[in-house]
């Protein structure tokens, strides 16, 4: 299903706005120069070649990753370089889900509990409403049955749903996705973007980093390119597919859809 896209105006708030914001791994310089807004609502997807930032971008916005120059903004906390302090990690993780590549659940703990140990150590909410919480969003994403298995004994397509209702247990303002299907089999992979789109027609906002071009033409309200550390191309999925200015676009995209 096409998710309906929304027209943004100037009143719309950003939940995310970053400005020159660079990184460097030892002495590779990993993000250069980055500046985005993602408006409230908004679905932003992220493509481009291994290697070009796209994970690492992401996990900046978290501050899973720490930058060295620029600035940032996560609904409405200013981080600036160099002044980022455990209060403001956590902060910021009370406002943004994450949802990776490779599910990140402890294997120890049943999906139940996989689900309530984040509210209630790290979001300070009672055991009952975080369980209220976890059924509820196992609920949403069709895993409910599942409630007290381990991890061990779901396929990868329900690892990562689990994930994503882990995700938002924390009720976040913003979810990030890392290669959320990359490491699924191909016929598992529609299980996890049907919930994606749901919560995208719900009006959730998203940074998605995916390789699922279909999917992004579908979901996003735009695109970004990345190479070589850097925001190369930021179109609407039809510019994006159809109407690519950099050479460098039409050059990843010459490959990627000939496939």
């Amino acid at each position: 299903m096409k998710a309906k896209r929304r027209v943004f105006t100037e009143f719309d708030s950003h939940l995310i706005t970053m400005h020159k914001v660079n990184k460097w791994f030892d002495t590779f310089h990993v993000l250069r120069d980055i500046s985005l807004e993602v408006t409230r609502g908004e679905k932003i997807v992220i493509c481009g070649p291994s290697g070009s930032g796209k994970s690492t971008l992401i996990r900046t916005i978290n501050l899973l990753e720490e930058f060295q120059e620029g600035a940032l903004v996560v609904c409405s906390i200013q981080v600036k370089a160099g002044e980022i302090t455990r209060r403001v990690k956590r902060d910021i993780a009370h406002k943004i889900g994450m949802v990776f590549q490779q599910f990140n659940l402890f294997p120890h703990l049943t999906v139940l509990q996989n689900l309530t140990v984040g509210p209630v150590w790290g979001g300070g909410i009672s055991r009952a409403e975080a369980m209220d919480r976890a059924v509820y969003y196992l609920e949403r994403v069709q895993m409910s049955d599942f409630i007290r298995k381990y991890p061990n004994q779901l396929s990868g397509g329900q690892q990562q749903r689990v994930a994503i209702a882990r995700a938002l247990c924390l009720r976040p303002e913003v979810l990030l996705f890392d290669e959320p299907t990359a490491a699924l089999d191909p016929e598992m992979v529609n299980e996890v973007l049907q919930v994606i789109e749901t919560l995208a027609e719900e009006g959730m906002t998203m940074v998605i980093v995916t390789h699922e071009m279909g999917f992004a033409r579908n979901l996003a309200d735009r695109i970004m390119f990345m190479d070589e550390g850097q925001i190369v191309e930021v179109s609407s999925p039809d510019d994006f597919f159809d109407r690519p200015k950099s050479p460098r676009l039409k050059q990843f995209l010459s490959q990627i859809l000939s496939h």
